[in-house]
């Protein structure tokens, strides 16, 4: 290699990965949605700007005033696959809508904790290159007001007790259902991929803004979607939200979209594979509770006499962040904690695929050192050797002593894990979806 070619190679990458020396723009004054123009009759609607200025939304999200109860949540949306935005469904006695107003609180109360945050590298033919990492939230909070930073963790359980618990998953079969709660936090405009999710989610902002942009899930050809495993109805988008290009991706004109811009206390639902986009505005940080989507609702445990505030922590999450490492809540799982683990795996669908419950178990076994291979795995909850799918009915015949021999493996996980409490790892958990 040329002294030259080194030279500007390491220019490149410094540049690239160059901090910005002053902090990020905090103003939340944004259009939203954008205008639609032609520039130029040669060129395309909305060519080489962010999406959603392509062509005109076909309006709002439908919303509602207040928090809705967990049976008309499931009833009117959640069964429906409908979005909804529910406004100021959040109360606002909440703690963290006082002490969370500025970083000071977080530093002093949770500096010590390990959380997943995504850092920016640089951008290739269009694209947004990103990896995760691991860092104290100490270290995130003193530098992403100028790093090209946003924290996306999953909530570690020590700050959940300030955090409220949305009424409208708080009991019945949502409640059972709940996979885990995640935090967002970023300064300046941040916006994530055109993407979608395997399981439901409830979005709920504490502080800034964030505008969401609703696509059905049966337009994803048009946005060139690539799903999170075979079969999946989840997956993302490389396209450029920011600038997108209207001579390669022509077809976005014609996809209709709908919007919301949520501020602190608003929630909005999004059922599983619906695509969405979002941006950011201001010192933003926001909650995502993701849970699986369900057949039928059994409304066990729900009263119409509902206390105003309930924390994160009263909720039953099977997913954890423990030192950095994604892992199940349960460590000492037994047989019927297994299958209901399958069971909500296999959500609305009537059987549960290979290829579904190796993307499961790739993240639970991404820590281990000798993780049996997902094949050996899910022969054991199968008949037959090398089945691609197994049927909700057969989950629910498989011997306890097969479950248990599963809870075996999957127990062997956490506990090795836990014994690297004290370690900080460098790379963070397997990516989950954006929010």
């Amino acid at each position: 290699m040329s002294v030259l070619l080194w030279l500007m190679l390491t220019v490149m990458a410094s540049v690239t990965m160059a901090k910005i020396s002053f902090e990020k723009d905090l103003s939340m004054d944004v259009e939203f949605p954008g205008p639609v123009f032609r520039p130029d009759p040669s060129i395309p609607e909305g060519h080489m700007r962010p999406l959603g200025w392509q062509r005109m939304t076909d309006g709002p999200v439908d919303e509602v005033d207040g928090a809705v109860s967990t049976i008309e949540f499931y009833h009117e949306y959640v069964s429906k696959d409908d979005p909804i935005v529910m406004r100021d469904a959040l109360p606002d006695t909440a703690p963290v809508f006082s002490n969370w107003k500025d970083d000071s609180y977080i530093v002093n109360q949770y500096s010590h904790l390990n959380v997943s945050v995504r850092v920016k590298t640089g951008r290739y033919r269009g694209k947004v290159l990103s990896t995760s990492q691991v860092m104290t939230m100490k270290s995130f909070l003193s530098e992403y007001k100028s790093e090209e930073w946003y924290l996306s963790t999953v909530l570690p359980d020590a700050m959940m007790e300030e955090i409220p618990l949305p009424p409208c998953v708080r009991c019945g079969t949502i409640s059972e259902r709940l996979w885990s709660a995640q935090l967002w936090m970023s300064s300046g405009g941040t916006s994530s991929r055109i993407h979608s999710h395997d399981d439901h989610l409830l979005h709920c902002v504490l502080f800034g803004r964030r505008d969401f942009i609703l696509i059905e899930s049966y337009h994803k050809k048009s946005f060139d979607f690539m799903p999170n495993y075979s079969g999946s109805v989840g997956g993302h988008s490389d396209i450029n939200t920011e600038k997108v290009d209207m001579f390669k991706y022509g077809q976005i004109a014609r996809v209709p979209w709908t919007w919301s811009t949520l501020r602190p206390g608003d929630c909005i639902f999004v059922p599983a594979g619906y695509i969405h986009q979002v941006r950011s505005y201001g010192r933003s940080a926001s909650v995502t509770i993701e849970f699986s989507p369900l057949k039928e609702f059994d409304d066990t445990g729900c009263t119409l006499g509902d206390e105003e505030f309930a924390p994160l922590s009263s909720a039953s999450f099977l997913m954890t962040l423990d030192a950095g490492i994604l892992r199940l809540t349960n460590s000492n799982l037994n047989s019927d904690d297994v299958r209901n683990l399958l069971i909500c795996l296999v959500g609305k669908s009537d059987w549960l695929s290979f290829h579904k419950f190796n993307h499961f178990y790739s993240t639970l076994s991404a820590n281990a050192t000798r993780a049996p291979p997902t094949r050996k795995v899910f022969d054991i909850l199968s008949s037959k050797k090398n089945q691609m799918s197994l049927t909700e009915s057969s989950l629910l015949a498989v011997p306890a002593k097969d479950l248990s021999k599963v809870a075996d493996i999957l127990n062997s996980f956490q506990k090795k894990g836990r014994q690297r409490d004290n370690q900080t790892t460098k790379q963070g958990p397997k990516d989950h979806d954006e929010f």
